[in-house]
């Protein structure tokens, strides 16, 4: 196979493609992994957020019916 006027045996351009291929397919499946962790996480976090929220809406309500309580006195 004649590439710019050089003669390369077209096994070792098939191998070199191969070993590309190889080399991408493994980036790609290591940043898959990584998005996945990272998504796994960010469930997590808004799950505590939500739960935050839960909790402060919680004690506000506590801390309103207080306040209610004490003026009627």
């Amino acid at each position: 196979m004649l590439v710019f006027g050089i003669d390369i045996p077209l096994v070792e351009v098939i191998l070199v493609f191969s070993i590309l291929v190889f080399i991408i397919l493994f980036e790609a499946l290591v940043i898959i992994i990584l998005m996945t962790k990272q998504l796994n996480k960010m469930k997590q976090a808004s799950s505590l957020v939500q739960k935050l929220s839960e909790t402060v809406l919680a004690i506000r309500k506590v801390e309103t019916q207080e306040l209610m309580r004490i003026k009627k006195k």
